[in-house]
């Protein structure tokens, strides 16, 4: 699925009011999931496909968020519902929207089951060994550390049992776009087939602590 094949699905629908769809994209740090989000935004304007990112309110430092959140789960549970509100509040005369980050896919779908959102969560997944590559190349080798390693693990297995798609981080940016936006495209498609809609019922979320 190309990029040009997303653009035209979401901008013919752009303006008509409705709840959109979130498109979830996570993954460890050094996955490339900036690099894709930049890219599909240098191709498809805002206006027509916003992104949220995660972390563009700042992180706190672990002190604020025990502090804050309890714990550092704690402040990304909050973190992951309110991005999901703001999409939802916000975005109303939108098909869909980019939600990327490193949060837990458990905390986005309950999210948005709450929210009653169509939503995919969709991880980027790549080996250690390219992750600490890319890591060490824009200059965060502190962040190639065995607890990232485990985050990463966590994600795939997690994804994986939620049934989110798992893409290939490793392969090329156009190889990992496609597949994003193809997943985009069938979100889309969902909205416009009022059978879907009817027969859809919001997932009960897993219990999490």
């Amino acid at each position: 699925m190309t990029v040009t094949a997303l653009r035209d699905k979401v901008k013919a629908l752009v303006g008509v009011a409705g709840t959109p769809a979130l498109l979830c994209i996570t993954g460890a740090s050094g996955s490339g999931k900036t690099a894709v989000v930049r890219a599909l935004s240098e191709q498809i304007e805002s206006h027509v496909l916003p992104a949220l990112c995660f972390d563009s309110l700042g992180v706190p430092t672990a002190d604020a968020m025990h502090a804050g959140w309890e714990s550092p789960r704690g402040w990304q549970k909050a973190m992951t519902w309110h991005w999901v509100q703001t999409a939802r509040n916000v975005y109303r005369t939108h098909p869909l929207v980019l939600l990327e980050g490193q949060f837990d896919p458990q905390y986005a779908i309950a999210a948005c089951s709450a929210h009653r959102l169509r939503h995919a969560v969709v991880l980027l997944h790549a080996g250690d060994g390219v992750r600490r590559e890319r890591l060490a190349g824009r200059g965060q080798p502190e962040l190639a550390t065995s607890d990232m390693d485990h985050w990463a693990s966590y994600l795939h297995e997690t994804t994986q049992q939620l049934g989110g798609l798992v893409v290939d981080a490793s392969r090329t940016l156009e190889d990992v776009i496609a597949a994003i936006c193809a997943r985009g495209v069938a979100l889309v498609d969902e909205r416009e087939d009022p059978a879907t809609q009817r027969s859809r019922t919001p997932t009960r979320p897993r219990r999490i602590n």
